[in-house]
């Protein structure tokens, strides 16, 4: 049997303030409700009028309520910035759909790791531990399902994930799964503290985690009245509680998980595409952490949800066009043909984007598009350019790019690349050229598009910008747009 590290302060810590999806789902029809601007305390007190929320003081902290929000970020709904709460690209699609709810959080459980920006797990557990319980319970040697005592007794303390750690894994399992009860009580004894360790394992497993995921219709809990000769495990929680492994609360018998039977082909599709042993992103592959937040968040779950083919208005073209625009910006061809091709298929996702054509050539653009503004009667055009680079583009002929809007009679000029040097902006200053990083402009374009009504994105907003900010980097000032309209105010 493989030999973890089990102990209090070395497992995985599972956000464990909300047992119920109802609070969640309350908070997400609240996002619907409001279109994203919620005051804080209006909803604290609708949340105690229709008796989902009591709060832990006599005034109702709303810090209570931030509490609450980060067991919402945990669940992969979205994050905090700047005291605000963005939702997830997941839970804009669910706001829009309610039917897809299982599916959406189906891939909110795969693509949850360690690190998590909202759980203190420590630093050495680093995998995509949702891909791995589906992993786990999709694998034939376990008939595809895990007893609740299994979960408990290896889930927690597994810091790392290969192949062949997989395999010894499940050979472990097995291993453990033929043990008589005694036997196995021997082994959680032989922990240190272990009362301490499971009942907090169990606790947060099977009283939150599962649980959750078991009411929003992905998991299933099943009652085995055989296993562990129907004997239950029961670990002392403090000095006057205790946590067992019973399948359900009050149930005189344990269980296994398994996951919904509609499910599984689903699951399966998304582990034959993304290993399960990636390794995660952390906060020091970025330069800022709103910078991995908005990763992890807002442009990652688009691939899994294209992956799954996740339909709400032209959703899945929309996915597919922002991840193939960001891939093509770092590793297309040499030429940066392909990237320019995806550039125009991203701006053709803003609905006042009336022609985008490709020029391209020695003495052009890359792209022109005709522009027509919601209270316009005349259209205007703008240069795109497209620089493909793997690293950062490190300086801009800004002569050059403005004989080409002379060419054109266009209006201004769009550069787009995945990093700008910091000396770019010296080469732009006074001229009608704006920069901005891909990953900033497929972040908004696939927010809008997928809050809008229609399913396209509003360019007036970013030509309001670029107006007012010829010769810049407008990327901060696009992410700083985004979260102003796709947040929740803490304050």
């Amino acid at each position: 049997m493989i030999n973890l590290n089990r102990s209090k302060d070395n497992k995985w810590i599972l956000q464990k303030n909300i047992s119920s999806i109802k609070l969640m789902e309350a908070y997400i029809d609240a996002l619907k409700k409001q279109n994203n601007e919620i005051n804080c305390q209006n909803l604290q007190d609708n949340l105690r009028y229709d008796g989902l929320y009591m709060g832990r003081s006599a005034d109702g902290s709303l810090s209570t309520m931030g509490v609450r929000f980060s067991q919402m970020c945990f669940y992969m709904f979205g994050y905090k910035k700047n005291n605000k709460f963005i939702p997830s690209a997941t839970t804009q699609l669910l706001l829009k759909n309610n039917n897809e709810k299982a599916e959406l959080m189906l891939i909110n459980l795969f693509y949850m790791q360690f690190p998590q920006p909202y759980s203190k797990t420590p630093s050495n557990f680093k995998l995509y531990f949702g891909r791995l319980i589906l992993k786990l319970l999709l694998d034939e040697r376990l008939e595809k399902k895990l007893f609740i005592d299994e979960c408990i007794w290896f889930l927690p303390f597994i810091e790392t994930i290969n192949d062949k750690f997989y395999n010894e894994l499940v050979n472990s399992i097995l291993e453990y799964r033929i043990l008589g009860y005694a036997n196995k009580l021997e082994l959680f004894k032989s922990v240190d503290n272990f009362n301490d360790v499971f009942a907090n394992a169990t606790h947060e497993l099977k009283y939150y985690f599962f649980n959750i995921f078991a009411e929003f219709g992905v998991l299933e809990f099943v009652e085995d009245k055989n296993h562990n000769s129907g004997q239950l495990f029961d670990f002392a929680h403090g000095t006057n509680s205790r946590r067992n492994d019973s399948y359900a609360s009050n149930k005189k018998y344990s269980g296994f998980i398994k996951i919904v039977e509609t499910l599984k082909e689903k699951a399966s599709l998304l582990l034959d595409k993304y290993s399960f042993d990636d390794v995660p992103s952390s906060q020091s592959d970025f330069f800022l952490k709103s910078q991995w937040l908005e990763e992890l968040y807002e442009l990652a779950p688009l691939k899994y949800m294209a992956t799954l083919e996740c339909r709400n208005f032209n959703a899945l073209d929309i996915m597919n066009t922002v991840n193939k625009m960001l891939h093509l910006s770092k590793y297309g061809s040499n030429d940066g043909k392909d990237f320019e091709f995806a550039l125009k298929d991203s701006f053709e996702l803003f609905r006042e984007i009336k022609e985008c054509e490709i020029i391209s050539g020695s003495g052009d653009t890359d792209i022109i598009c005709g522009v027509l503004n919601e209270n316009d009667t005349i259209p205007y055009k703008i240069n795109v350019d497209a620089k493909k680079s793997g690293k950062a583009t490190q300086s801009l002929n800004a002569k050059r790019l403005m004989l080409h809007i002379k060419k054109n009679g266009s209006k201004y000029c769009i550069v787009v690349s995945p990093k700008f040097a910091s000396g770019v902006k010296n080469d732009i200053v006074g001229d009608k050229i704006v920069i901005v990083e891909a990953e900033t402009l497929g972040r908004y374009i696939s927010k809008d598009c997928l809050s809008s009504n229609d399913g396209f994105s509003n360019f007036t907003i970013i030509d309001k910008i670029i107006e007012q900010n010829y010769g810049k980097d407008i990327t901060p000032l696009i992410n700083k747009r985004i979260d102003s309209i796709y947040s929740l105010d803490f304050q």
